[in-house]
């Protein structure tokens, strides 16, 4: 029965566990605030009770256990400590394990006893320390009392008439001798400047009482701040100790009473109808489905303008001048519509980026390293697939610069810099798509001794390490199997799996490119697609067939004579402003016959990705169009150099050429 909101509570269940990765971070990283401590109770609880109504035992035993030491902290039973950061952290990382638990259906769940275990243990501890202590005795035994709802409706009132409500815990000298009467005088004092809604224990059984204890609370409501009131409550004689804290809406306290107060409001008076949600959730395959409908809707509109020019061509008429204008009122419609779905598709880049102040904090603990993260761009959007796709990249990335590019403290002193590294991780909207940023302050990458590896691990030869420039030989960070590191690291080794980092950012459309400077740091750019769906495309002819290009890989477009091609070891190349650029022709990879027409120039597309740069010769350029990504499917399967298909406004099917794909096997073919 509960199977249909299984979706539902995963995603709330994801979203309260990055708040509580957020907020513990904000716990260690600032002083103790109650805003802090309260959210992250808040988040706590909330899914103690989401997990107990989906019958998700363990998680409510684990946050039931969270929450109550959490609910030590709100009181000032414990104080914030290393040890206890550690084991929330702990706390939720079980969480998180629970949650794969649950999205792989799995009954074999995580073995949480230990982590329960060691809660029990810190709060029995931190209990038996404040033992000595009265007042956390005796204000433990009154805290939270129920709400009637006549209290309820003058909490309400003061709620809307903008004052506060607060509970104030204060403790009296142990020296006072007539302990009733001083709490009445100080009950008095607190009706002087606002009103006591509810003391426990009640003022009028204090009267009847012999042993007036030393602490009592009061739920006071006023137009002072918490600490102004504070401040007034302890100045008053006697008064040994004393704690404000607003109420708060948890199940002890607030909740109770709201139950009471629903009811009697359904009595007296005609029901509020909740506010409309402004949002609505909806599954990805429906976006996914919605997406490949209007890829559909772009495809025939493309048809429906060939047909449109065609007959225009043949005729001159009124039908043909109304089919021009359905095509262009389609057109309107289909891009709007198109930009509408694309952005349904799209998510703030925050959601990736929040995953790495935990991931930072854990790896600088462990490598001994200080370290500044700064994060910029949060709001950049991105389509939902592309930031699940670009997530282990980034990790890597980021991985990479923590544990070799950010030097330890000590040897950052001995270089002239600060102790403490900085780590820029930068997100933007640039032509179209968007770029990432991952910048250290680090060490750099050495080219000598990037060709001393290559050399060593037969990568190169002795010829080749000498006539490679600097920013070839830091390139071969790329190279598969490479690695400068001389201790092979837990954590990561920069050059290890770089090159898978290239190929799954190439297989998304994207661009990865590197920048270091010895001794200064390094910085990795990413350049992507804002959707894999949809991309602008320049048509090209080879002989008699259509391929497409994608725009995003094109840097250029040339048109030279033939005798500006020169040849340098077999390979035709041109000089471009200084820089030498491969000739390749593309006919003879797809097994195509050249065009025999003898022309005086060549048309040349210069594609690149990163540094690299390539000439494709082509023999007739057909414009740039919006092209919908068609998989080829698996029957057909991967294809050497393509990377998709899609339909023509003809009808016909046109290859999407992969520039990455072509750049490796040009590189492969001159390594032979």
């Amino acid at each position: 029965m509960l199977s249909e909101y299984r979706e539902v509570f995963l995603e709330e269940l994801e979203e309260q566990l990055q708040l509580m990765d957020d907020v513990i971070l904000q716990l260690e990283q600032e002083d103790e605030t109650e805003r802090v401590v309260q959210s992250l109770f808040r988040a706590a609880h909330t899914l103690k009770g989401s997990s107990a109504a989906m019958g998700y035992e363990e998680m409510k035993q684990l946050t039931h256990e969270m929450e109550h030491l959490l609910d030590q902290v709100r009181r000032n039973a414990l104080a914030v400590s290393s040890a206890l950061i550690d084991l929330l952290f702990k706390s939720l990382d079980c969480l998180k394990e629970l949650k794969k638990d649950i999205v792989r259906s799995d009954d074999s769940v995580t073995d949480i006893s230990g982590c329960v275990a060691e809660l029990q243990s810190f709060a029995a501890s931190s209990q038996a320390a404040g033992a000595a202590s009265p007042a956390c005795e005796e204000q433990e035994a009154f805290c939270s009392p129920e709400l009637g709802s006549d209290t309820m409706m003058k909490i309400q009132e003061a709620h809307d008439s903008g004052a506060g409500v607060y509970w104030i815990h204060l403790t009296l000298s142990s020296e006072c001798v007539i302990r009733g009467a001083r709490l009445y005088v100080i009950h008095s004092s607190l009706c002087g400047h606002g009103e006591v809604l509810l003391s426990e224990p009640d003022m009028e059984s204090l009267a009847e009482r012999e042993d007036v204890p030393l602490a009592v609370a009061f739920l006071y409501t006023g137009h002072q701040s918490r600490e102004e009131l504070r401040e007034m409550v302890a100045s008053l004689t006697e008064v040994a100790a004393v704690a404000v804290e607003p109420l708060r809406n948890d199940p002890d306290t607030i909740s109770r009473g709201a139950v009471v107060q629903e009811k009697v409001v359904n009595e007296d008076q005609p029901p509020v109808k909740p506010a409309k949600s402004q949002t609505i959730r909806v599954s990805v395959e429906r976006l996914d489905h919605l997406m490949n409908l209007v890829g559909e809707l772009v495809i025939d509109h493309t048809r429906i303008h060939q047909v449109e020019r065609t007959q225009r061509s043949r005729l001159s008429d009124d039908s043909v001048n109304e089919l021009g204008q359905i095509s262009d009122h389609l057109s309107r419609i289909i891009s709007d519509l198109q930009e509408s779905v694309m952005k349904a598709r799209m998510l703030p880049i925050e959601q990736l980026f929040n995953r790495f102040p935990r991931m930072i904090r854990d790896l600088t603990r462990d490598l001994g390293k200080e370290l500044e993260l700064v994060i910029e761009g949060k709001d950049t959007e991105l389509d939902r697939t592309l930031i699940e796709e670009i997530a282990d990249p980034l990790i890597h990335l980021i991985r990479n610069a923590v544990d070799h590019g950010i030097e330890k403290p000590e040897q950052r002193m001995q270089a002239g810099k600060s102790r403490k590294g900085t780590l820029q991780i930068r997100a933007a909207h640039e032509d179209n798509g968007v770029v990432i940023y991952v910048e250290d302050d680090g060490a750099g990458i050495d080219p000598a001794r990037m060709r001393q590896s290559a050399l060593a691990k037969g990568l190169l030869t002795s010829e080749e390490a000498g006539l490679i420039s600097d920013r070839d030989a830091i390139e071969l960070i790329f190279r598969p199997g490479f690695s400068t590191a001389s201790v092979v690291s837990d954590v990561s080794g920069r050059g290890v799996g770089m090159d898978i980092v290239r190929s799954h950012i190439e297989k998304l459309n994207g661009l990865i490119d590197i920048d270091t400077v010895l001794g200064q740091g390094t910085r990795f750019k990413i350049k992507l697609p804002l959707t894999l769906a949809i991309i602008i495309g320049l048509l090209v002819k080879l002989h008699e067939q259509t391929y497409i290009i994608p725009m995003s890989n094109i840097t250029e477009i040339v048109r030279i004579p033939y005798h500006d091609i020169q040849t340098v070891r077999g390979q035709s190349v041109i000089l471009l402003r200084s820089q030498v650029i491969p000739i390749i022709w593309l006919h003879d990879h797809f097994n195509i016959p050249r065009s025999e027409q003898s022309k005086s120039h060549i048309q040349l597309v210069i594609v690149g990705s990163a540094e690299k740069r390539l000439a494709l010769a082509v023999d007739a350029l057909m414009g740039n169009q919006e092209i919908v990504i068609k998989t080829l499917g698996s029957y057909v399967g991967k294809v050497d150099c393509i990377a998709g298909s899609t339909i023509l406004g003809d009808g016909k099917v046109a290859l999407i050429l992969e520039v990455s794909g072509i750049i490796n096997h040009v590189g492969r073919r001159s390594a032979l």
